[in-house]
């Protein structure tokens, strides 16, 4: 049986070998079927000749170092593919699989391995990889000047790089920075992420997942911060266990900035609206509240809200963050500290500017340091609270992880014009109730889908002669345009192709290599989307244009939230600026006049009696055609319409019409739009906007007017709560003003906060001076004790009713009879006084 088995293992391609653990690899048994390599097995047994020698001196290292990697982790066995060298001098390459032999103790006997000659094989595969050299040539062409960074990661700590494509420079690194060995692709991501980012490979390795992604971030050369998209696909040897990771990155700050805005801007509106629901609330917990929401929106760690004093120097700190309080060590310094030479933390009132310090470490004149044991100040942001021309406070920030900029500036500056609103309300004794109508501004805001590729022909519409197949994004498939069914020009918006190819022919003309353009296409179900093309020019060696290298992003939802952050911060400024309700409205009007090709309109309101729909603005339309238009009445057609609530676009003759049959002609109206104004889904305005150029107005036009008028359900409303508020507050005030006894309300301390028009009337003090006074002063000082006794006893929740005596400013006692209670007043406890003439 032995004889057969060694027949067997002879004949065999795959030669069998036993090696000592030993320098070199001495061979303690070698098949004879090494004769096929030229080698006699007594050369290897008889010590002449050990496997190292036949090694080629290029994979002599690996093989030795990957077996050592092996060897230390306690592998019974492996696989290597590596070169040997024949006796007559030729290159075989081989696969060997070993198995490594250890006694009782652990130690290692000895390792048996079988080599197999895959020369053929391989030159098989070598034939193939140089068949696809010239497609390999063009891609990498293409991804070097892509966006798109190619790496590929041996799956070891922190991803040691094999390859990186060379754009890599983008970030300023060069390939040799990475495959030397100098750094490993752990060195550059940033290290408040890599433990995020070492868990998310370690789940989709220990998951068996062959695909991931991740968004993180990266340190450019420079110590620069830049945010990046991952993809990654997961290699996996026999055993299943994962060799190398081959990925893409993109770098998408511009992307994430956006995202940071809006969320921001989502923040602040949260905060808005919780700060308009505080209407039960005491002043200090709307300042605390208002302070706390600016250090979470900005990312600070520390913040404090001051107010200036009546002399306009003397600045109170009324709140410090709870972060602050926590880390300062200072003793005996309380939230409402006096500071009158703050320095620096007071140098945008002197200033009437925001002021920003990224370096805080930086000289300035006007710092005054601060006290030991005071929490250390990184960077620092200081933004003045104006009511009209006036600073009526500071808000303070500091210790942001990233600097500071005017994105924080603006939206802190429009929390705390919203809280100062609020406090000024409350100071008028009166709560302003108003919600807002948050709407999902959009639905998916900039999506991380991977750039599009394209190799065009430079011909009429450019055929394509490759595009990657993450074109189905679009709808598309690959072979739509490789069959030569669609060629690009057919996808780009039709408004547009005529600018995208004047723009090329432009570039081309003027010697340009690469250039940038944004435009629309056609998604293959007809949808519209906004692609942001990077073009790259290749030119023969006669100068001429061969064809063109080309990467779309999808820029849709940028384009969108662009639109909407620079509507909403000019509307805000627009209507801040108007006096009056009539004012207001026509800001509102003139604002959506801004929109292109929109030149004229006009403003409905719904009146909530009739349900008629009355002009309350118009710019641009003659007094007759204005008197013609002046109302819509409820039963008519464009009421109607309008009370669907959804957005008409027509030319102005089609809805001419379908009305009253009154023949409007004579303005010359083409384009118009009938847009509902909505609040918390109820139809309560309307804008009429017409173009007397255009005979439509586009669809890119049509989402800002509908983000405008949802902006102006918003204001509109704000409008008619400040209104209901505020005349039900004079009705209450007039009511209580009518009445013949003495109404006095005090805080739990006995001065008075309120006193209604009887007590100035009777005993001769003024509103402003009765305020300022305390209950006693009301009476004479022979009252005192009495009324002091029962005030004592009111504030344990009795109820008392008694005889007294009250005096007037002048000295002339009145007898009267007082009721004492506990009550509330301003959402803080109190004592109400209510007092009659007795004859």
């Amino acid at each position: 049986m032995e004889e057969v088995f060694t027949s067997v293992v002879n004949s065999s391609p795959a030669m069998v070998f036993v090696w000592r653990e030993d320098e070199g690899w001495p061979v303690d048994f070698v098949s004879k079927n090494i004769s096929q390599f030229g080698y006699d097995a007594d050369d290897f047994i008889s010590g002449k000749l050990r496997y190292i020698d036949i090694l080629h001196p290029d994979d002599a290292g690996m093989v030795m170092s990957e077996a050592l990697r092996h060897v230390s982790k306690e592998d019974a066995s492996f696989d290597l593919r590596y070169r040997i060298l024949t006796r007559s001098g030729d290159v075989r390459w081989v696969d060997e699989r070993t198995s490594v032999h250890y006694d009782e103790s652990g130690n290692i006997r000895f390792y048996h391995g079988i080599v197999v000659d895959i020369t053929e094989q391989r030159m098989g595969d070598m034939a193939l990889l140089d068949g696809a050299l010239e497609m390999k040539s063009t891609l990498e062409s293409v991804i070097n000047s892509s966006p798109v960074v190619v790496f590929l990661w041996r799956a070891d700590e922190d991803w040691p790089v094999e390859f990186v494509s060379k754009n890599i420079d983008m970030f300023g690194y060069s390939v040799e920075d990475f495959t030397s060995g100098k750094l490993v692709y752990g060195d550059i991501v940033h290290p408040d992420d890599i433990g995020r980012v070492r868990a998310g490979v370690s789940k989709s390795a220990e998951g068996g997942y062959s695909d991931f992604f991740q968004e993180y971030r990266i340190l450019t050369k420079a110590g620069e911060i830049r945010w990046v998209d991952e993809r990654t696909h997961l290699h996996h040897n026999s055993k299943g266990e994962v060799t190398y990771l081959q990925g893409i990155i993109v770098d998408i700050t511009g992307r994430k900035k956006i995202e940071n805005a809006l969320h921001a801007e989502e923040m602040r509106i949260e905060a808005l609206l919780s700060l308009y629901q505080m209407t039960d609330s005491s002043i200090q917990e709307i300042v605390d509240f208002s302070l706390n929401e600016a250090v979470g929106l900005t990312g600070s760690e520390v913040g404090y809200l001051a107010f200036v004093g009546e002399d306009g120097k003397a600045v109170t700190i009324e709140s410090w963050s709870g972060e602050a309080m926590k880390e300062c060590s200072v003793k005996g310094r309380k939230p409402s500290s006096h500071v009158d030479h703050a320095g620096l933390w007071i140098e945008s009132m002197q200033q009437k500017l925001p002021v920003i310090i990224n370096d805080y470490s930086e000289e300035n004149p006007s710092k005054k340091g601060y006290p030991e044991g005071h929490i250390g100040i990184t960077r620092f942001l200081s933004i003045p609270i104006f009511d009209r021309d006036e600073i009526v406070g500071l808000v303070g920030l500091g210790n942001k992880n990233e600097d500071y900029d005017l994105s924080d500036v603006r939206q802190v500056t429009l929390l705390m014009n919203g809280m100062w609103n609020i406090l000024l309300h409350k100071k008028a004794d009166w709560e302003l109730r108003r919600s807002l109508d948050i709407q999902n501004i959009l639905g998916d805001v900039i999506k991380s889908s991977p750039a599009v590729v394209f190799l065009w022909r430079a011909e009429e519409n450019w055929p394509v002669e490759f595009v990657s197949e993450n074109v189905a994004q679009f709808g598309y498939s690959v072979d739509d345009f490789i069959s030569g069914k669609l060629v690009y020009g057919d996808i780009v918006h039709p408004y547009d192709l005529e600018r995208v190819q004047k723009e090329l022919a432009k570039r081309v003309d003027a010697g340009f290599m690469d250039f940038n353009q944004e435009y629309r296409i056609f998604t293959k179900f007809g949808d519209v989307r906004w692609v942001d093309e990077r073009t790259f020019i290749k030119h023969d060696e006669e100068g001429n244009v061969k064809y063109l290298q080309g990467i779309i992003v999808d820029v849709t939802d940028r384009k969108h939230s662009d639109d909407f952050m620079h509507i909403q911060l000019d509307l805000d400024t627009v209507l801040n600026s108007a006096n009056t309700i009539e004012e207001t409205f026509e800001q509102m009007l003139n604002f959506s006049l801004k929109v292109d090709p929109v030149d004229s309109g006009r403003l409905y309101l719904l009146d909530n009696v009739t349900g008629d729909m009355k002009l309350v603005a118009h710019e641009g339309l003659s007094e007759r055609f204005v008197e013609d238009t002046a109302v819509f009445p409820k039963n008519s057609v464009q009421n109607r319409l309008i009370m669907t609530g959804q957005p008409v676009y027509k030319h102005h003759s089609e809805l001419n019409a379908i009305g009253t049959g009154e023949q409007l002609r004579y303005e010359g109206l083409h384009g118009t739009a009938i847009i509902p104004v909505k609040h918390e889904g109820n139809v309560i305005a309307a804008l009429c906007l017409s173009s007397h150029s255009e005979y439509e107005i586009p669809d890119n036009s049509r989402s800002s007017l509908e983000t405008i008028a949802n902006q102006i359900g918003i204001a509109i409303s704000k409008i008619h709560a400040e209104s209901g508020v505020s005349q039900k507050y004079d009705e209450l005030r007039s009511l209580v003003d009518m009445m013949d006894e003495l109404l006095v309300v005090m805080d739990m301390d006995g001065y008075v906060l309120y006193a209604n028009k009887a007590v100035g009337d009777y005993l001769g003090v003024s509103g402003n001076d009765v305020s300022e006074m305390h209950y006693l002063e009301l009476h004479p000082e022979s009252e005192w004790d009495q009324v002091d006794s029962v005030l004592s006893k009111v504030k344990v929740g009795k109820t008392i009713v008694f005889e007294t005596l009250m005096v007037s400013i002048e000295g002339s006692p009145y007898k009267v009879e007082t009721r004492l209670v506990c009550g509330e007043w301003s959402g803080q406890p109190c004592i109400l006084s209510a007092s009659r003439f007795l004859d």
